[in-house]
């Protein structure tokens, strides 16, 4: 609940860098359907700290909304695209590099989820590459960043 009181005072800050990304909308999206959530609206707009009631309040609507608006599910398989929508997102808003999503990637995929195999592999075999190869690590900058690319237009469309 704080980190969402901490979003929704910088939320409409007109100091923030604003993308217009993939990433950028969808999770534009997510605040917009928390903040229609009148529970957990009138508990965030509360300046008093109420553990119970915010986790009580914020459980069931973090663990639904973000997942549906995010990835259009809301069952056990959504988070790990919606892990790899996060990755591909920051990396092409350059907020990560494409080692730092490899490497985010393959350690969301630790627990082997059905979903998204083919990326994950790839993120593996990109991830050893870069570290057991240093001298091509440029070039294995631009391979991750266009396996990402391609993934996040295929997710997004």
């Amino acid at each position: 609940m704080d980190t969402f009181r901490r979003v929704l005072a910088l939320h409409d800050d007109p100091d923030q860098q604003c993308t217009g990304s993939d990433l950028e909308l969808a999770a534009l999206g997510c605040v917009r359907r928390l903040r229609s959530h009148d529970d957990l609206a009138q508990a965030a707009a509360d300046p008093q700290r109420h553990a119970a009631r915010d986790e009580a309040l914020a459980h069931a609507a973090f663990l639904r909304i973000p997942p549906q608006v995010l990835t259009g599910r809301t069952d056990h398989g959504a988070y790990f695209p919606m892990a790899c929508f996060n990755a591909a997102g920051s990396s092409a808003d350059g907020v990560l590099t494409p080692y730092q999503a490899a490497t985010f990637i393959c350690g969301v995929g630790y627990y082997e989820p059905t979903e998204e195999r083919a990326l994950l592999t790839a993120m593996r075999e990109y991830r050893i590459r870069y570290e057991d190869e240093p001298e091509h690590r440029p070039e294995l900058d631009g391979e991750i960043t266009r396996r990402l690319r391609a993934w996040l237009r295929d997710f997004t469309s």
